[in-house]
Order: C-alpha cells, then structure tokens, then sequence
C-alpha cells in the first residue's frame, strides 16, 4: 500500500454529473409527454446544464489540485467531459422546441427518444456508481451493455422517424426542424454510448 491516498472523490463527482443528466432527461421527457413544454421549461432544463457544468469544472479543479488518483488523470478528464455532454445535449433538444416554435412537441418519435435517453443515462449512472468497485467488471459491463442496446435502438428510431416523417409531412419547413431534433436525441444516446466506451477502456486499463 503506498503511503499517499489516493484522491476518491471523483467518483461521487461522476455520481453527480450523471443524476443532474438523469434529471433533466426526466424533467423533459415529463415536459414533452405532458404537453406542458413552455418557456419555464427551457430555463428549467439550462438549470440543469448549468449545474452539469459546475460539477465538470470541479472534477477539473479537484484534478489540477490532486497528486494521486484512483485513475488515469486523462481517463477522468475524458469521462468527465463525456458525462457533461450528455446534459449539455439535452438542452440542445429543449433549445431547438423553443427555438423552432414546436406548438406540439408530443411527438410519439420523439417520446420514444427522450424514454430511452433516460433509460441510457440511468445506465451510466449505474456503471459511474460501480467504479468505485473496479474490480466488480461484470456488473460495469452488463450496464455498459445496456447502454449500447439502447444507442443501437436509436439508430433504428431515427431511420424510422425521419422516413415517416418525409413520407406523412408536406411542410419542408417542418421537415427540416423535427429532422435536425430527431438526430440531436439520438446523438444524445451515441454520447451515452462514448461514455461506456470509455469507461470499458478504463476496466481493461486497471482490470
């Protein structure tokens, strides 16, 4: 054992980052599934993002500032960014209702997305949570798993969205809007996906 501890906090730091990324996928799938999405919502979910930003930027202070950690110091840059895009990604949808004037954002797409945002974020709140664990690589794994079942899906839902939208919707101008929305929910998933990628390199790094 050496004589200096390692730093550990970072791994509640990462805990946080993803339940901050879990409430606000929440707070907007409700939004969307209720029909309620208004301009209290948009501040809302900034909120969000504003605190995921906050955390980021203390896992990089607590970095600068910690000799030993209990990872690769640019393995926790690296995740730390990734798990901060999630919810960065997020407000990115809500901006482009608000932005695009979306009077009904109930959109079975789009709910099928937001359903499976949360799904995925929860899941890397689950791998994030056992990393504390390292050695519990199995269970990182089936979540890490789960994540990519969940990006795999998304790919087939954005094909499927955005056919039936050039097949129902007559209105180019529509078109384009719910188009660019139904790619950023699901680049929202494939940056879940880059999050689990991460964190399997960290298993094989330290397994």
């Amino acid at each position: 054992m050496g004589l200096i501890p390692k730093e550990t906090k970072f791994f509640d730091l990462f805990e946080s980052q993803t339940e901050n990324a879990i409430k606000a996928a929440e707070f907007l799938r409700d939004s969307v599934k209720n029909n309620k999405f208004d301009d209290s919502c948009v501040k809302k979910i900034k909120e969000f993002e504003h605190e995921g930003d906050t955390i980021n930027h203390e896992i990089i202070d607590k970095l600068n500032a910690t000799f030993i950690t209990p990872i690769d110091r640019e393995d926790i840059h690296k995740l730390a960014g990734e798990i901060d895009d999630i919810c960065d990604l997020i407000n990115v949808i809500s901006n482009r209702l608000h932005v695009y004037k979306i009077e009904n954002p109930k959109d079975p797409y789009l709910e099928e997305f937001l359903a499976n945002i949360v799904e995925s974020a929860t899941a890397v709140n689950h791998a994030v949570k056992n990393l504390k664990d390292i050695k519990r690589t199995r269970r990182i794994l089936e979540y890490c798993i789960e994540i990519n079942r969940l990006e795999n899906a998304g790919d087939s839902l954005r094909e499927k969205a955005i056919t039936d939208l050039f097949e129902k919707e007559k209105d180019p101008v529509k078109i384009i809007k719910w188009k660019e929305i139904y790619e950023v929910a699901e680049t929202v998933l494939d940056t879940c996906e880059h999050v689990a990628k991460t964190i399997e390199e960290i298993l094989v790094k330290n397994g």
